[in-house]
């Protein structure tokens, strides 16, 4: 049989995310093919459970969390596992203090290399305090809805977020375009990321807020929908030597005055903003993925 690599998250099963050898496992996801359901967060209770179901307990083993769940649901045991060991880390921004919670964690459950999963920003940092390889490879395993562009596109801005009280920057600039208005804008909320794709494939222009140096899952939903974005922030989330820097279809900008000039000179001319390609995100064949993230 093949050996496997497990990829342990506290979601549910994600078809999307799926590549050839991958296994996903957790306590939120029902055993099948390719998914294995795990209770105890641990690599004794993950070895029970590959048991359980004839499957090899080696391989790659890839700890997908967050600094909030490292202090409320660790896995334990690591030092026990027979193969490589990635923490693929994302959300730090969650706590008091995320890096060191993370560095904690690493101490006390070491692995052979640590991956940001949407924090290149935050990467010399966080290198600076991890005794071990640290990596930023976005959007690393991560697979979004494609949509196919309308051919008449609403010009229009389009926003989608929330807009509660865990992110009032974003609040404050979506009220603000709404009451100034300057440019053609509408915001809107989705339930999954699928609804989300088919909306963002109506809209000439895509606008989006990253919060807390995180590029966040947006930046590559709308890439995979096709359509331009406008990102209120600044380049330096990209981090250094970043795939992304000099994609033609990101626009970048830091006030509100910027954002409405910008909007309005793309709109001024929509043939030109229509023509803009935009290619899908820089997906990671799972083999590269882990080649690049385990290197010494």
């Amino acid at each position: 049989m093949r050996t496997p690599t497990l990829l342990i998250h506290h979601g549910a099963y994600q078809p999307l995310w799926q590549q050839p050898g991958l296994i996903q496992v957790g306590p939120q996801i029902a055993d099948g093919p390719e998914s294995l359901r795990l209770m105890e967060m641990s690599v004794t209770g993950l070895q029970n459970a590959l048991k359980r179901r004839g499957l090899p307990s080696r391989g790659v083993l890839i700890q997908y969390t967050d600094p909030f769940l490292l202090r409320t649901i660790p896995m334990h045991g690591i030092r026990q596992w027979p193969g490589p060991r990635l923490l693929a880390c994302g959300d730090l921004h969650h706590g008091p203090d995320p890096i060191g919670t993370l560095k904690q964690y690493s101490v006390d459950e070491p692995h052979d290399a640590v991956l940001l999963t949407f924090n290149p920003a935050l990467l010399e940092n966080v290198q600076k305090r991890l005794p071990m390889p640290v990596r930023c490879l976005a959007p690393t395993f991560f697979r979004y809805p494609a949509a196919t562009p309308s051919l008449r596109p609403r010009l229009e801005l389009l926003h989608v977020g929330s807009l509660g009280p865990h992110h009032p920057r974003r609040r404050e600039l979506v009220e603000a375009l709404i009451k100034r208005q300057q440019v053609p804008f509408r915001h809107a909320t989705t339930a999954n990321a699928d609804e989300a794709a088919r909306l963002y494939s109506q809209y000439a222009l895509v606008l989006n807020v990253p919060l807390n140096q995180d590029l966040n899952h947006r930046l590559y939903e709308v890439m995979a929908a096709g359509v331009p974005q406008v990102i209120f922030g600044d380049r330096s989330l990209l981090g250094n030597n970043c795939p992304l820097i000099n994609r033609s279809d990101l626009f970048w900008t830091n006030s509100i005055e910027e954002l409405e000039s910008l909007v309005q000179r793309l709109f001024a001319k929509p043939n030109k903003l229509k023509s803009i390609p935009v290619e899908p995100p820089p997906y990671w064949d799972l083999k590269a993925l882990l080649k690049a993230a385990l290197a010494p």
